[in-house]
């Protein structure tokens, strides 16, 4: 039976493992709309590149959430190991409420950033599409209305998150 302790730490390991996915999904969706628009605006071969932020806006939410949801309940597990271990009865632990509320708190900000990125991505990324919207019904405009659709529904999952998230730090 492994100790409270080496509990804690394997706990602590899969959290950094994900902080450092969560990040690197972030990155990705800043770093493929920068090119897509780039490549958009630079040439119109390129110009439906761009059709694609709105759905990886959406993958990227979902993807961001899902290892912002596990990192807290390991972060919920941790803070019930920790209340297990009495024997340093003076030492506080980051997830107790004191430390843990200000985490909660920083993060609401990353997911503040995560928005205005997609806004920015999808408008940015709408701009080129303006000679594909002269038909409404065409194929293209229906894929471009799509994307914008995911945009906002990536927007609507990175606030559920945050409020997840709050719910769960009481």
């Amino acid at each position: 039976m492994l100790d409270a302790g080496t509990r804690y730490l394997g706990a602590w390991g899969e959290i950094s493992s994900r902080l450092q996915a969560r990040e690197h999904v972030s990155l990705l969706f800043i770093a493929f709309t920068a090119v897509a628009v780039g490549l958009s605006l630079s040439s119109d071969s390129y110009m439906n590149l761009t059709l694609l932020t709105g759905y990886v806006a959406l993958g990227t939410a979902f993807l961001s959430r899902h290892h912002d949801l596990i990192i807290g309940n390991l972060r919920r597990f941790q803070n019930e190991i920790s209340r297990l271990n009495t024997d340093e009865k003076g030492t506080p632990e980051y997830t107790t409420p004191g430390y843990l509320g200000r985490a909660v708190n920083e993060r609401a900000k990353r997911e503040y950033a995560q928005i205005l990125f997609i806004v920015l991505g999808g408008v940015a990324s709408f701009y080129p599409a303006g000679k594909e919207l002269s038909s409404p019904f065409s194929m293209a405009a229906i894929l471009w209305y799509g994307s914008v659709l995911c945009s906002c529904v990536a927007i609507i999952i990175a606030m559920k998150t945050q409020h997840d998230r709050n719910n769960w730090a009481r």
